[in-house]
């Protein structure tokens, strides 16, 4: 072969391993139908915040995100790795405008909050439909490992989940003297308390740092259910983890009733101010992995170092290919 030959070979050779058109990944959505993706996105658009979280816990930056126009909705801990982006609108209802403006590779779309406009979505790009409202803890996991894969980046978010899993062991350990007593996230408005069970995403955290979650909220085994006086007294959690929505929230008056300072949360000094958006509505990786440090911090508890020692992928519910 001459020596142009040789070099064509080569420009050629390095064309197919370096071309686009190497990549290919599919997955499932959220309906159960295959999704195909040829070449690797390079702007991201996320319509939920649970999938900036994804992206963000990987070092990615999606181009838009639909903040509910307020980027203090995202939790700091997501904030702090983005480069940057354009909010796109509210979640529920993203600006379809803003969206193409920012042309977009791939749309990543709420199967519960969007299926109704997943045909205009996919005009402007290829649109996925994946799990966020309502997701469980495992859920999500499960969704950001798909994100890992359609983003391109399959082993770098199989090795941060991995790392995931390691932190929140490391904070289930360090809370062990912790484990037994029931905990109870709610959220304090002006006209309620509205409690998770474990069935809600908070309560999945908190389940993953082998604490006590009561597993249904009421006799109709709902997530969230809106408690009176008498229901908190009754299920009297050991610790209370409570995020107020405005200053002068229903627990602030409860706290004025005697029968409030015999509760096993207040008379313990295990009554434990959260951030109500932040545990409420902020899923993913990054989010959870705070919420674990908030409750260290909380409890005055230091975790040991993490272990060098990852857990396996079959720990995790990675199968190998």
């Amino acid at each position: 072969m001459s020596l142009l030959g040789y070099l064509r070979w080569i420009t050629f050779s390095l064309f197919l391993f370096t071309s686009p058109t190497a990549f290919s990944t599919t997955i499932t959505d959220s309906l159960g139908n295959p999704f195909t993706l040829d070449t690797p996105p390079q702007r991201i658009v996320t319509l939920e915040y649970a999938f900036a979280d994804a992206l963000a816990a990987i070092d990615l930056s999606p181009v838009g995100i639909a903040d509910d126009n307020d980027p203090l909705n995202l939790h700091p801990a997501v904030v702090a790795k983005l480069q940057g982006w354009v909010s796109v609108g509210d979640r529920a209802t993203p600006n379809l405008e803003k969206i193409t403006a920012l042309k977009p590779d791939l749309i990543i779309a709420d199967v519960n909050r969007h299926q109704a406009m997943y045909a205009a979505l996919s005009q402007i790009a290829p649109t996925v439909l994946l799990a966020s409202r309502g997701e469980t803890y495992q859920e999500n996991l499960d969704v950001a490992l798909k994100i890992g894969d359609i983003a391109g980046h399959s082993e770098v978010m199989q090795a941060r989940l991995l790392q995931h899993q390691n932190i929140m062991q490391g904070a289930a350990d360090a809370l062990s003297d912790y484990q037994g007593r029931s905990v109870l996230f709610a959220v304090a408005s002006e006209n309620g308390l509205y409690a998770y069970s474990g069935a809600a995403y908070p309560g999945g955290v908190l389940k993953a740092l082998k604490l006590t979650v009561p597993e249904k909220v009421g006799e109709e085994d709902r997530a969230l259910r809106q408690l009176t006086f008498d229901d908190i007294t009754s299920m009297d959690p050991d610790i209370l983890l409570s995020g107020h929505l405005q200053p002068d929230s229903l627990l602030n008056q409860w706290q004025q009733q005697p029968a409030w300072q015999s509760l096993k949360a207040v008379s313990s000094g295990q009554l434990i101010e959260v951030d109500s958006n932040h545990w409420a509505n902020c899923r993913g990786l990054l989010a959870s992995e705070a919420m674990a440090n908030n409750l260290l911090q909380a409890l005055a508890v230091t975790p040991e170092p993490p272990s060098e020692i990852l857990p396996s992928e079959r720990d995790l519910g990675i199968e190998p290919e």
